[in-house]
C-alpha cells in the first residue's frame, strides 16, 4: 500500500503487457449526499473547496471541504430553469464545469429521453456558489434527423489555444465543434471523433483531458439507466468507460491497439464489478491537495435500497496514475483501491 498526501493508493502490478487483466477498482468511500448522475467536479481556486455538479435538480450543486465528504447539496446552477425554449429546460443534464481566466463556465444540456430536439447551453459564475450563476443561453443545438444529438457537453482547450466543444449521444455518437474566444459562439461545422457501428450506436458522455503530450478522449458506452433488477441487460451491455488518445484535441483518437475510435475502437477503462454496476458519465479534475488527477464518475450500487435502480446512482472517485503500459496509458491507481485503466 502506497500513500500520497495521506491518501492510500494501491498500485496494481498486473498489466496487459503480461497478458493479465487487473481487477477493476472500488471507489473511495464517501459520506453525505452523493446520489448523482453525470458528475463534474471542480476545486475552487480561491480556497480549495470542492464543487460537484450533477444532472437533474436544475443542475444540482454539492459541496465538500474533503473529497471523502461529507458532501452537502446546496442548490442549483439554474434554479429558475434554462432560458432555452425546449422541453427539458427545467431538468438540466450533464453539466461540464471548468475555469477559464477568472470565470467558471458550466456547459449543460437541455433535452428529453429519446429526442434529438436538444441544445447545449452555458452559464457563468465567478465563484460557483448557488445564486451566482448567469444563464448565457444556447450555444449549440440539434433537431430531429440530424447526424448527432447535442447533449453531454465538454470543453477542452486545444493545442492552439482554441476552445473545443465535444458532445453527442447515440445518433452517430461523439462530435466536436470549435468555439470562439468568448467560449459561446460556435465556429465551423461539427466533425465526428468517435463512432460505434454496433446498433444502437451506444456512445455518449465524451470527456477530453490533456496529459503530457496527449489528449485522452473518454466516453461511456452502453445502457445508462432504467434497469430492472429482474431483467438486466446482457452482461457488458450496461454502461462502461472507454478511452482513446491523440496528439491533437481534434483526433484522430486511437485505442491501445491502434484502432481509430471512429471505427468502433476504444480501450476499456472501467466496467461493472462487485457493488459497482454500470459506471460512466465520467470527468476528471486535478486535486490541488494531493496533486493527483482524479477520475470522477457515477455508478449504480448493487446493494442499494432498490438493487440496480439508477435512482440510487452515486459518486465514484479514483485517483489516476498516468504511467504508460506497453506504450499506451493511462494506468490508474485509486483513492482506497487501484483504478486500473486497462
Amino acid at each position: 500500500m502506497i500513500r500520497v498526501a495521506g491518501i492510500p493508493l494501491l498500485l496494481s502490478l498486473l498489466t496487459l503487457a503480461l497478458g493479465v487483466l487487473a481487477a477493476f477498482p472500488d471507489p473511495l468511500k464517501l459520506s453525505g449526499s452523493v446520489l448523482i448522475h453525470d458528475p463534474s467536479l471542480v476545486q475552487r481556486a480561491s480556497d480549495g473547496k470542492y464543487f460537484l455538479f450533477t444532472t437533474h435538480n436544475k443542475g444540482g450543486i454539492l459541496t465538500a471541504t474533503n473529497l471523502a465528504g461529507p458532501w452537502t447539496s446546496v442548490g442549483s446552477i439554474l434554479p429558475s430553469d434554462s432560458s432555452i425554449n425546449l422541453p427539458g429546460r427545467d431538468d438540466i443534464w450533464a453539466p461540464d464545469v471548468s475555469l477559464h481566466g477568472s470565470t467558471y463556465y458550466a456547459y449543460y444540456a437541455v433535452s428529453t429521453f429519446g429526442s434529438q430536439n436538444s441544445a447545449i447551453g452555458l452559464a457563468t459564475s465567478s465563484s460557483m456558489d448557488p445564486g451566482t450563476w448567469t444563464d448565457q443561453g444556447q450555444v449549440f443545438a440539434s433537431t430531429t434527423g440530424a447526424q448527432f444529438n447535442a447533449i453531454d457537453p465538454n470543453v477542452v482547450i486545444d493545442e492552439k489555444g482554441v476552445p473545443v466543444l465535444s458532445f453527442g449521444s447515440f445518433w452517430s455518437d461523439i462530435f466536436q465543434i470549435n468555439l470562439a474566444s468568448n467560449f459561446k459562439t460556435v465556429s465551423g461545422s461539427a466533425t465526428q471523433v468517435s463512432f460505434n457501428a454496433t446498433n444502437p450506436q451506444p456512445e455518449e458522455g465524451a470527456f477530453v483531458w490533456k496529459h503530457g503530450s496527449f489528449y485522452y478522449l473518454f466516453f461511456s458506452s452502453g445502457l445508462c439507466c432504467g434497469f430492472d433488477a429482474n431483467a438486466l441487460p446482457p452482461a457488458g451491455n450496461e454502461y462502461k468507460v472507454f478511452v482513446g488518445r491523440s496528439t491533437s484535441a481534434h483526433g484522430p483518437f486511437l485505442d491501445k491497439a491502434g484502432k481509430d475510435l471512429r471505427q468502433t475502437g476504444g480501450t476499456l477503462v472501467l466496467a461493472s464489478h462487485g457493488n459497482v454496476y454500470a459506471p460512466g458519465g465520467q470527468s476528471i479534475f486535478t486535486d490541488s491537495k494531493s496533486g493527483k488527477d482524479v477520475f470522477v464518475y457515477h455508478y449504480v450500487p448493487v446493494n442499494s435500497a432498490q438493487p440496480y435502480s439508477d435512482a440510487f446512482a452515486t459518486l465514484g472517485l479514483n485517483a489516476i496514475d498516468w504511467s504508460s503500459v506497453s506504450g499506451f496509458g493511462p494506468v490508474g491507481v485509486g483513492y482506497g483501491n487501484s483504478c486500473v485503466f486497462r
